[in-house]
């Protein structure tokens, strides 16, 4: 999945030269917490949240002064990490984690284009592992060699059941690996006893989401 698969587009923007109160003021009416700050060319020049308005605004000058000495390009934070939308998503996510920053504005040959959140993210991933389905959650430990995942994937395929997601993650142990799958269609017992049959398989979780969600 790509960055413009997930951001928002065409966000709401403002000038450097713009009032940190009517900033502000976008911020409320909008119900968001960030305004990416673009030149006359649509160029991102910064980024200003509404926590960053809030704090200078409670020990800027009275407004008839503020609005003579003071700008947004005196709040924002610049430079901006950005990037592409044809970026994946993990390296989006990747960049939050690493610079310990909320949302990334989406630049396009040098315009903005979008603006891509923490949020936005999550519920990506959310949905990727399974979140949103009332399928099981099945982790079985497999030797990391060719066919093992395969194996798996019969057995759920021979109890006519439906993956909906799956993802692979490192074992402790260097020569295995921890397989994650999101199963629609089988009972908890026949999914059991399919894994139990594989020789050299080591089911560790079945998890059910709870009634009602």
């Amino acid at each position: 999945m790509l960055v413009r698969d997930v951001m928002t587009a065409d966000p709401i923007t403002i000038r450097p030269q713009g009032d940190p109160r009517a900033a502000l003021g976008l911020c409320k009416s909008g119900h968001i917490r960030r305004l990416p700050v673009v030149d006359g060319e649509g160029s991102v020049v910064g980024i200003v949240t509404r926590g960053m308005l809030e704090r200078f605004l409670a020990t800027a000058p009275p407004p008839s002064i503020q609005a003579r000495q003071h700008g947004i390009s005196q709040v924002m934070a610049s430079p901006v990490i950005t990037v592409s939308p044809d970026d994946p998503m993990e390296e989006a996510a990747r960049l939050m984690v690493a610079h310990q920053i909320g949302s990334l504005p989406v630049v396009d040959q040098g315009r903005l284009v979008g603006i891509v959140t923490e949020t936005d993210i999550f519920k990506e991933f959310v949905e990727i592992l399974g979140g949103q389905t009332a399928a099981l959650r099945m982790t079985v430990v497999v030797p990391d060699i060719p066919g093992s995942l395969a194996r798996v994937v019969n057995a759920v395929a021979g109890l006519r059941g439906n993956i909906r997601s799956a993802i692979i993650l490192p074992c402790e142990d260097p020569g295995c690996r921890a397989v994650t799958l999101w199963v629609e269609g089988s009972s908890r017992e026949a999914l059991t006893d399919a894994v139990a049959g594989i020789e050299g398989l080591r089911l560790t979780r079945l998890w059910s989401p709870p009634p009602g969600g």
